[in-house]
């Protein structure tokens, strides 16, 4: 495998992690040595899928076979070079002439690829298989999404299907951070390891879930709704894509979006209890998992009762001058379990 000059290809992949989120990159950034660059590597490969496949301009079967082209870098036993060149020789022309970050991260896949393997196998080893796994579920949501309505639209018909479309696409990635949090990291045992695993699949459902519930007109706008149908049939709405018609009741899809709400805050309970069981003597692995964890909390809060999410006029989001008080606040409060409880309980039930 080409050996990279390690320190210029990091100054690239710092670079990239900035412009392509400010969210994560706030995150990753409280990280230190090896777990902050596999993080963050693991993050801009994850990237890259998520690029090919939000290409509105890609057909199914290109988005699959990009997919697969990316899927097979990270294959056990994979040429890694070659399939990387091979990769990136096939990606749209039109990324050389694009403005967009996500392009060129996509085009520079031959900097940032072959550094994992510069870690122990404990680290490149999660992040490989992730990113396979990744690939194959997303490949499975392409196809699904190409299986359009009849006024095509992509839906969803049941709460299962959301939470299988969840999981390949953050779900996977709550289980890889127990797999890097724990890497020679000696304050982890196995006992709190097995705890970890079996709430670290909700740590990421929740965070994407009040996503798609944040989203939820922006997705409209592309005739994509993630809102499983059987949920809005108990709520007298026969259709997904009806929530958005002109003289729907305002109530019903209220109401709609309430009960993926509580869905959402199930998720974030497990999330505390998967950050509480993280040592407190790793403070920056703690406020890596506290602050999106509370800004998902405070999101939900700013939602109210649900009206406000069809609006136009404004989307529904905490502000910066919010993520900046939850970064300090949790800064002096990491430590303490219960006040990590008593506080997402405050947030729970405050509506």
């Amino acid at each position: 495998m080409r050996m990279p000059d390690f320190a210029q290809c990091f100054k690239y992949a710092d670079k990239m992690l900035l412009l392509v989120s400010r969210t994560f990159a706030l995150n990753i950034n409280v990280l230190t040595g090896n777990l902050r660059k596999t993080v963050l590597l693991a993050y801009l490969y994850l990237r890259i899928a998520d690029t090919i496949e939000d290409d509105p301009e890609l057909s199914v079967e290109e988005k699959c076979r990009l997919l697969g082209l990316f899927s097979k870098i990270f294959e056990p036993g994979a040429d890694v070079d070659l399939n990387t060149s091979e990769f990136v020789h096939n990606l749209p022309l039109r990324y050389k002439e694009s403005s967009d970050p996500n392009c060129d991260l996509c085009l520079h896949a031959e900097t940032i690829v072959p550094l994992l393997w510069h870690f122990d196998p404990c680290y490149y080893g999660p992040v490989a298989a992730t990113v396979v796994e990744m690939c194959e579920g997303m490949s499975h949501s392409v196809v699904e999404m190409g299986k359009s309505t009849a006024t095509g639209w992509f839906t969803l018909q049941t709460p299962s299907e959301l939470n299988r479309y969840c999981y390949y696409v953050a779900g996977i990635v709550g289980k890889l951070l127990s797999d890097l949090f724990s890497a020679k990291n000696s304050l982890i045992s196995e006992e709190r390891l097995k705890k970890m695993k079996t709430l670290d699949v909700s740590f990421g459902l929740a965070l994407q879930l009040v996503n798609i519930i944040k989203d939820v007109r922006e997705d409209s706008e592309r005739k994509v709704c993630f809102v499983p149908e059987m949920i809005c049939h108990r709520h007298g709405i026969e259709h997904s894509p009806d929530m958005f018609a002109s003289g729907v009741s305002e109530k019903a899809r209220a109401s709609i979006m309430k009960e993926l709400v509580g869905e959402a805050w199930k998720h974030l309970s497990d999330a505390v209890e998967y950050t509480v069981t993280i040592p407190r003597l790793n403070p920056r692995i703690r406020l890596f998992c506290l602050w999106p964890l509370f800004m998902a909390a405070e999101n939900l809060v700013a939602m109210g009762d649900c009206s406000a999410l069809f609006s136009k006029e404004k989307k529904v989001k905490i502000t910066r001058d919010d993520v900046k008080r939850i970064v300090r606040t949790t800064m002096f409060h990491f430590y303490s379990d219960s006040w990590i409880k008593s506080r997402f309980e405050q947030l729970r039930t405050s509506l």
